[in-house]
């Protein structure tokens, strides 16, 4: 009859106290929406930092402190949340956070990591539109990448025997003339497109 008084009384203790964890961290997360709502992305990561160490297994407020970290332009900060993000259990639209992770690699030039984190998005969301236009443009920008390379590594790049392959009607000078030619239109052509897809740009962050 002691023992289960006792418990009675210490559930008594430890219930309001578990609420009013649960309502200060709720509380937290409300602030730092007002705050990313009126564009103070510093308060936002503020709170959102706060109400993280509060639930470090809640993947919500690492996700959202990796959005006001984005909007702060501190990308490799951003990058950090959103990881953790995916590191968590129950994570609601995995596709936006693959999304929004790859915006913060392009952002930062790490362009391989973003066109992985793209197709990552893509598999989970096919039909996103806009992490297929971001991924187009993040390959375009690595062929471009690519493409450009500078005077000394070709000139250590090992000379391939192109004699096989050339028409039997065509001289040396000739076929190679013809190669500068098509090499010239490739250029423009993906330069062309590199334009227009820069023009448009990165398409914006997810929300949940």
């Amino acid at each position: 009859m002691v023992n289960r008084i006792f418990i009675i009384f210490l559930l008594f203790c430890i219930i309001p106290v578990f609420l009013g964890f649960i309502g200060r961290w709720t509380q937290q997360m409300k602030i730092g929406y007002e705050a990313y709502g009126y564009q103070d992305y510093e308060a936002a990561i503020l709170v959102f930092q706060e109400a993280s160490l509060q639930k470090p297994h809640n993947p919500i407020a690492h996700y959202n402190l990796g959005t006001a970290y984005y909007k702060q332009g501190k990308f490799m900060q951003a990058a950090y949340a959103f990881q953790t993000t995916l590191l968590k259990a129950n994570v609601y639209n995995k596709a936006a956070v693959y999304y929004n992770l790859g915006n913060a690699q392009f952002k930062m030039h790490d362009l391989s990591a973003a066109v992985e984190s793209y197709k990552s998005a893509l598999r989970l969301n096919p039909n996103d539109v806009d992490a297929k236009h971001n991924l187009n443009l993040a390959l375009e920008l690595l062929a471009a990448e690519q493409q450009n390379i500078t005077p000394q590594l070709k000139n250590n790049m090992p000379k391939q025997d192109t004699t096989k392959h050339e028409p039997k009607d065509l001289s040396k000078s000739e076929t190679n003339k013809l190669l500068e030619l098509l090499s010239m239109n490739e250029s423009r052509r993906r330069k062309k497109i590199l334009k227009q897809q820069l023009n448009t740009g990165i398409r914006r962050d997810k929300d949940w």
